[in-house]
């Protein structure tokens, strides 16, 4: 890649299988790829070495965040890449983001697909506590109508992305601080967009740029009240970080409506 020099960036824990998956034939060509593994107890690191990436392993779990930001520190190029083990990337996507992040101050994501090539709703409204009880318990409710974005062509903004796939400058990323280390998982995704908008660094999804993503999220499938458990704290500390989601009112609740395309009153 003549442009930027990318890195991607994936956390991996038990995902040996994944890996197998999703990675076999990862655009090597246009960046390096970097694996932070949070002790897993399967072959995830083995794996992730056979197929070409730097690993690291962690002798602890540290959750998402922070295996994270240790990638983003490892890595080398100009552009960070973040993606999920149950992602697969493309060159020309790769190549297509690192040069939009490289190029503006902005976080950038792919328009992620199942693996029929349906669209995924990886662009997201503003994360109003209702819309996101909503999506969870009523999909076919009317007020999912506002936060869940499918970008069909072109390049839309969009409030937050979910962190399956992301990408952004190094100087981006590390002027909004990298990832919160607090969240071990989940809101962490919307808290990093939502903390780039409160330093005017807006959110785009690419629909040009199509990655396959298996999404295997235990909350949607009410299996594990542990990943509940992890939800629900998650919740609270991104609530109490960004109260304007749940009062929508003063400057930060302004910028949100303007970035979801509302009029600000």
């Amino acid at each position: 890649m003549s442009e930027a020099r990318v890195s991607l960036v994936t956390v991996t824990f038990n995902s040996a299988s994944t890996l197998r998956h999703f990675w076999a034939d990862w655009p090597r060509e246009a960046c390096e790829w970097i694996v932070v593994d949070n002790c897993s107890t399967d072959d995830s690191v083995a794996v992730a070495t056979s197929l070409g990436a730097r690993v690291l392993r962690l002798s602890e779990n540290v959750g998402f965040s922070a295996a994270n930001n240790v990638g983003a520190r490892m890595a080398t190029g100009d552009v960070l890449g973040f993606l999920n083990p149950d992602v697969t990337a493309t060159r020309a996507g790769v190549e297509r983001l690192g040069s939009i992040a490289l190029g503006s101050s902005l976080l950038v994501a792919p328009q992620l697909v199942n693996q029929d090539g349906t669209l995924q709703e990886n662009g997201r409204g503003a994360p109003y506590p209702a819309r996101k009880l909503a999506h969870m318990f009523a999909p076919a409710s009317t007020m999912n109508e506002r936060y869940v974005r499918h970008v069909r062509s072109g390049i839309e903004q969009v409030v937050w992305v979910m962190g399956a796939a992301l990408f952004a400058s190094r100087s981006t990323f590390e002027n909004i601080g990298g990832w919160d280390p607090g969240f071990f998982i989940y809101y962490e995704d919307s808290d990093i967009c939502l903390r780039a908008l409160q330093q005017d660094v807006l959110t785009f999804v690419d629909g040009d740029v199509r990655f396959v993503h298996g999404w295997a999220r235990e909350t949607a499938n009410g299996k594990s009240p542990g990943v509940w458990k992890h939800e629900f704290r998650s919740a609270a500390r991104f609530y109490a970080k960004h109260p304007h989601c749940l009062i929508p009112m003063g400057r930060r609740s302004r910028a949100l409506k303007m970035a979801e395309g509302v009029e600000a009153r």
